[in-house]
């Protein structure tokens, strides 16, 4: 399916899950090269730049968050982008919010402030890059604010549920940053090689500007797994001690009764000779034994402070 959107002389095609016509159309409307046909057709699953004479062919590979059944998952979502001195080309075989929302503000004319100026198709490659790490962003900042109720659940006593909450966040941050990781070099890239783009040396501050956003995103990357660290070394912390109190009462209790089983087991080896055991009021005078001694020990552990 492809959409055509038009923005003061400007055309913005999207294209969502193109077929062969589609793209072959397109191909020889702005006489773009087959490589970039091939590329329009195909997932290459990794973010990349080729500037071309006429336009600039970036790939960018975007970590999107989903929840479904109350869980979340981060999965990569790929678009092409093909930027010309008037037209923009953007190619994607998934929903991508971000460039739903675009496409309302975009028929609506409010992409820019009344202040700001827009000369050529990098222009909109790059609001349209704003508004798409601007979605990143808000996905980390929600993975972050799960961090923090995790803290929260982690010192209210709910640390044994949190193991497996920390692992799926950690996945989530995992697969976010190995998503996101070249575009720096994209931009890097980019930034080399912007006086052979159509756009010329003043698109720089442009291109810096996306990139700025980018290490914003990098940074709010690093901060979530720093986080996360933190947390996972306190939770394994309160759950070994939780751990080995509970097992330390146990080996207490176990020490407690074992002077008492031995003392039973010792009074019922049939004999005619056994003491106590043959008077009359023989087992009450075994339990009094047994209480005072389960009491002493009980006295003993709590003067070394054991419990």
């Amino acid at each position: 399916m492809t959409k055509t959107h038009t923005y003061r002389g400007l055309a913005w095609i999207d294209m969502e899950s193109p077929d062969d016509n589609e793209i072959s159309s397109i191909i020889r409307r702005y006489d773009l090269h087959p490589l970039v046909g091939e590329e329009l057709k195909s997932s290459s699953t990794l973010a990349k730049i080729d500037i071309y004479k006429d336009y600039v062919l970036v790939v960018l590979t975007l970590p999107v968050r989903l929840r479904k059944n109350g869980s979340s998952s981060v999965v990569n979502r790929e678009i092409d982008f093909v930027i010309g001195k008037n037209f923009l080309i953007t190619s994607r075989y998934d929903t991508i919010d971000q460039l739903e929302y675009f496409a309302k503000i975009f028929e609506t004319n409010s992409i820019i402030d009344k202040d700001e100026k827009i000369d050529h198709a990098g222009n909109l490659f790059h609001y349209m890059i704003k508004r798409i790490y601007a979605g990143m962003l808000e996905d980390l900042e929600n993975i972050r604010d799960s961090l923090q109720s995790s803290e929260a659940k982690i010192f209210g006593g709910d640390e044994r549920n949190m193991v497996r909450a920390l692992s799926n966040l950690s996945r989530e941050i995992i697969d976010f940053r190995q998503t996101a990781r070249i575009h720096r070099e994209v931009w890097e890239e980019l930034i080399a090689g912007v006086g052979e783009t159509p756009f010329g040396n003043d698109f720089l501050p442009y291109v810096h500007d996306m990139r700025d956003d980018f290490n914003k995103i990098h940074e709010l990357i690093a901060n979530c797994r720093e986080l996360l660290v933190d947390l996972r070394e306190t939770n394994d912390s309160l759950l070994t001690s939780k751990q080995n109190e509970v097992i330390k009462t146990l080996t207490l209790v176990a020490f407690i009764f074992y002077p008492l089983t031995f003392i039973a087991s010792l009074f019922t080896i049939p004999s005619p000779f056994t003491p106590v055991v043959s008077h009359p009021q023989g087992w009450y005078i075994l339990l009094f034994v047994m209480v005072v001694m389960a009491i002493g020990i009980g006295i003993f552990f709590k003067r070394k402070k054991w419990f």
